[in-house]
């Protein structure tokens, strides 16, 4: 099914009201109703990445998005991989894994309707867990880059 198609069956189904203007209600999405489409939008990238699906064993135990959280299991990645770019620094790595993954949620957050959305990641490496948190704008606030 066609993400617009996807997101046509969440607006029919998932609406609330946000405000009201003189020309009438302002709908939006409620979050915890888009969690599966940005689980599916998080998995296609990774798909069309190529150094992350050569090195992610299953990519569906890597990332799971829920209304919490959106969190990464470390293990998945091969042996060299990690002893690579994860064990040197693994809160480098994070964050690096966060930059590379603006895009994806900037158009999601684009997408939904939202004007910015705050998510919280939870990175996963045997016993170490690292929690984030960052901003994403889906418009921009007078040309102002606000992104945290």
């Amino acid at each position: 099914m066609h993400v617009s198609a996807v997101l046509n069956n969440y607006y029919a189904k998932t609406m609330r009201k946000s405000g009201y203007t003189p020309e009438g209600y302002l709908w939006q999405l409620e979050y915890r109703d888009t969690v599966r489409l940005l689980q599916e939008k998080l998995l296609l990238f990774i798909r069309l990445n190529e150094k992350l699906r050569n090195n992610i064993g299953n990519p569906v135990r890597f990332v799971n998005n829920s209304v919490e959280a959106i969190e990464f299991n470390f293990v998945e990645f091969s042996e060299g991989y990690r002893l690579k770019f994860i064990e040197p620094d693994f809160d480098k790595y994070c964050m690096r894994l966060m930059e590379l993954l603006e895009p994806v949620l900037t158009g999601f957050v684009k997408e939904i309707g939202y004007g910015a959305h705050g998510f919280s990641f939870r990175f996963r490496y045997g016993s170490e867990v690292l929690e984030k948190h960052k901003s994403i704008w889906g418009i921009s606030h007078g040309g102002e880059d606000q992104r945290a």
